[in-house]
């Protein structure tokens, strides 16, 4: 084997350290730092994008929180604007009540009002026909004697020329 032959052994050592401290210096000068830095940017953006992720999640929580005590409070308030809108609806209701309570005491009043002037108005007219047939009945009973029998008859008489006097007005 050619790498065990001791003549060209030194030879392919030195060689062998300088490929190795080229490589080494290469490395460690070129490349291996331009890794390190493309390492630190990822772990920076990795850094930045996990505090990032945290301030998101704090401002979700607070959102969630504001969003659970709106939800809370809208609750309430609808709680209270039903209870309020229940309580104008009874006083609505109150209210119309008692315009038609007051309105049906003012018709009963004026049907009341009505009522005695028809009947102060027939009171009147059986007076005033009372009068004409009294009136009708003693003139027939000046002009001719009369028995008994026929005064009841004239009576009669004048009380049905009254009452067809009264259909003809009515």
């Amino acid at each position: 084997m050619p790498q065990f032959d001791t003549t060209f052994f030194s030879a392919e050592v030195l060689w062998t350290v300088i490929s190795f401290a080229l490589l080494f210096i290469v490395l460690t000068r070129w490349i291996l730092p331009r890794i390190a830095s493309i390492l630190m940017q990822r772990t920076e953006v990795i850094h930045d994008e996990i505090s990032a992720a945290r301030k998101q999640h704090q401002q979700a929580d607070s959102l969630k929180s504001d969003y659970e005590s709106k939800l809370a409070n809208i609750e309430q308030e609808t709680q209270i604007m039903f209870h309020e809108s229940e309580q104008r609806m009874i006083e609505r209701r109150k209210q119309l009540m008692d315009e038609w309570k007051a309105e049906m005491e003012r018709k009963k009043k004026a049907f009341k009002e009505d009522a005695t002037v028809m009947r102060e108005q027939a009171v009147r007219d059986v007076r005033l026909q009372s009068a004409d047939l009294i009136v009708a009945a003693t003139e027939q009973l000046i002009h001719q004697k009369v028995g008994g029998d026929e005064a009841q008859k004239v009576l009669d008489e004048a009380i049905d020329a009254l009452e067809k006097k009264d259909l003809k007005q009515h």
